[in-house]
């Protein structure tokens, strides 16, 4: 069934001009297509702070945890829609990168940071900096003047840099 409203959706989209505005289909889980992004891997230094930051900022809940034979970790951590982390530590050999500042607009390849969508980013910017989070950046500059307006939607963005120094980013939409 879902397929067949697929191959629908898909022929429908493609007689759909350039000129038209865009749909965007997000699938009810991981698996619903394949093919697509399983996991993305993410090398920490504290495994279980990084769970613990996790599991209080996002959805995502531990579903395996290793023991490796470098005395490191894996695991893996998901969603309700399917969506895996994967987390693993290597304590003999792992290190911060030299030029790599975790900010979000840093210009080194690689991962530039984590987004969570929250219901509200001005109570996380309070429970974060209690934690002792740093603040790296936040759109609009003062919350108090409201959204910044996409192609997609109306939001306000907030990074900090997070256990292991990885950037987080916590994404509120304007609802209605």
């Amino acid at each position: 069934m879902w397929k067949s409203v697929l191959v629908l959706v898909l022929l429908v989209a493609s007689s759909v001009s350039f000129a038209e505005e865009s749909t965007v289909i997000i699938p009810d889980k991981a698996g619903d297509f394949k093919n697509g992004i399983y996991h993305t891997g993410l090398l920490v230094d504290d495994v279980d702070a990084m769970v613990a930051f996790l599991t209080e900022y996002s959805s995502l809940r531990q579903i395996s945890r290793v023991q490796l034979p470098t005395g490191g970790e894996r695991l893996f951590l998901s969603d309700a829609r399917g969506q895996r982390l994967e987390l693993f530590s290597n304590p003999k050999n792992s290190k911060p990168h030299e030029k790599y500042s975790g900010h979000p607009h840093a210009d080194y390849i690689g991962m530039a940071h984590i987004a969570i969508e929250v219901d509200d980013v001005v109570a996380i910017k309070h429970k974060v900096m209690d934690q002792g989070y740093e603040v790296i950046f936040q759109a609009p500059k003062d919350f108090d003047d409201g959204y910044i307006v996409s192609e997609v939607d109306a939001h306000r963005v907030l990074f900090i840099k997070g256990p292991s120094a990885v950037s987080f980013e916590f994404f509120e939409i304007k609802k209605g």
